[in-house]
């Protein structure tokens, strides 16, 4: 049994390079279907008036996805049919936008001061693409203001019934009052599936074990498998990161410990080195899963 979720950050995915990418797009999308189990489309960048943009492309407007006219502008007229390919008949069965980045908490501030539009161009998402689940990359000052955000545009994900994972590096305490939070103001049901914690540049301290622990002991969150529920994830050669070897080493510490999951920084690393003889997706796959021992346990359900 393999490990889930298998995640990766799709850098630009179907986006980067183009139209001549290092890998080609139908082949990226088959390659991914050969061991990763989620796919998340990094980074959405939301512009004032609740515009989203894929990286620095524009990509959905006033309910409308942006397609490319002129090979310039817009994302690539190609991504509905890539989308399609990356979802049907593979081991791809989650599909995630994550919004921010480093240096980009603009992007929740235009959120929130345009949640209406930004919930008509995610429902455009949701049903062009059929994306189950937003993830949220917030990396700013972590006051209480910036919790009651993250709180409302997590509540605001919910009612579109896409449910939500959290990726810090930081800041446990702000994290885990988000969870208990949000499962409060929603009824007690938690609309956070997991998080996607960062053990690599900013976050290469953290001990994923040490983070479950944290959850468990916060009262009224709603999780109710706090190991499971925390996903780590490492960089790949061409981001900084490892090779396969690596990240097998870095899952094999933690076999055993309840942790079932694990994800991958990220796709453009892997497919920049991936012509030159550098490993694929599904190495990384495998890699994840034999360094738990694929010892895992069926995710929690998740009411939004």
């Amino acid at each position: 049994m393999s490990a889930y979720p298998i995640a990766i950050y799709g850098n630009g995915l179907f986006q980067d390079g183009y139209p001549t990418p290092p890998v080609p797009y139908a082949t990226q999308a088959q390659q991914l279907n050969q061991g990763i189990t989620t796919v998340i489309l990094w980074s959405i960048h939301i512009h004032e008036g609740g515009d989203l943009y894929l990286n620095d492309t524009l990509f959905v407007s006033k309910g409308q996805i942006q397609y490319a006219t002129n090979g310039s502008s817009g994302v690539n007229p190609d991504y509905p049919a890539l989308v399609k390919q990356l979802m049907s008949g593979g081991s791809v069965r989650d599909l995630l936008v994550s919004v921010g980045a480093w240096g980009t908490t603009s992007d929740f501030t235009a959120w929130l001061a345009a949640r209406d539009q930004v919930k008509k161009n995610l429902a455009v998402l949701q049903s062009t693409f059929g994306i189950t689940g937003v993830d949220f990359d917030y990396e700013g000052d972590y006051t209480t203001d910036d919790q009651k955000m993250i709180v409302t545009l997590t509540l605001d994900v919910g009612s579109l019934g896409l449910y939500a994972t959290y990726c810090p590096y930081t800041a446990d305490a702000f994290w885990t009052g988000c969870l208990a939070d949000v499962y409060a103001q929603n009824g007690k049901k938690q609309i956070v599936k997991w998080m996607n914690l960062q053990c690599y540049a900013g976050g290469a301290g953290n001990h994923p074990k040490l983070w479950a622990q944290l959850v468990a002991q916060t009262p009224d969150t709603g999780v109710t498998d706090p190991y499971a529920f925390i996903v780590p994830g490492y960089a790949v050669e061409g981001a900084q990161g490892g090779d396969p070897s690596y990240i097998q080493q870095m899952f094999a510490h933690l076999a055993g410990s309840g942790i079932t999951g694990g994800f991958l920084w990220n796709s453009s690393g892997i497919f920049s080195t991936e012509p030159g003889g550098g490993p694929t997706p599904a190495d990384y796959a495998k890699a994840i899963s034999a360094g738990l021992g694929a010892s895992t346990s069926a995710r929690e359900p998740v009411d939004a």
